[in-house]
């Protein structure tokens, strides 16, 4: 179960944002679970410009400067525009704390979409993807995520889990991208 939701967050590592001197809360994460399979969705905006959000959801080698609870992570290989991502770390939610370790393939399609999918690690199958596009003067995130763990998790725990480190992730994610934007942080 651990390595499961680790991996997840790693994964989850390519989304995020948040307005100033707002956070983005467990609630606006929906959560579906159907027949072992979390489904999880966002649609967030953000005043930073796309480039800027896309530089911070790709800047695959600094995201342990700026992401809790990943401890390393590192671009196996880049060819174009698609890149082998590994990283590791840990996460905790209440008296739950878990290590994981992740590689996934990442392709970046015209600036615009990003997806991912699991090469190795604990899940059956996970697969993401993102959406940018420009609004007013800044950026509205669409996030899709799938995940099937390998081995059976209380769909109530998986769901409050998933919700929890989806907000923590994105709440990082946006500071990190209003903070290059220049914006003051709240």
């Amino acid at each position: 179960m651990k390595a499961l939701w680790l991996r997840l967050l790693l994964t989850i590592s390519m989304v995020c944002l948040a307005s100033p001197g707002q956070a983005i809360t467990d609630d606006e994460v929906q959560i579906d679970y159907r027949d072992g399979l979390y489904i999880a969705t966002l649609h967030l905006k953000t005043p930073a410009p796309p480039a800027t959000a896309l530089k911070v959801l790709t800047d695959f080698e600094h995201m342990a400067d700026f992401m809790p609870g990943v401890l390393a992570s590192r671009i196996v290989s880049h060819h174009g525009n698609i890149y082998e991502i590994a990283q590791r770390g840990k996460v905790s939610f209440g008296p739950f704390s878990m290590t994981f370790e992740s590689l996934r393939r990442i392709e970046v399609i015209n600036d615009t979409r990003i997806l991912s999918r699991s090469i190795s690690g604990s899940a059956k199958r996970m697969q993401s993807e993102m959406k940018l596009r420009p609004q007013d003067s800044g950026t509205l995130i669409d996030y899709h995520i799938e995940i099937e763990p390998d081995s059976w998790i209380p769909s109530s725990l998986g769901s409050n889990f998933l919700q929890h480190e989806l907000a923590e992730q994105f709440n990082a994610l946006g500071r990190e991208m209003l903070r290059r934007r220049g914006t003051p942080q709240p």
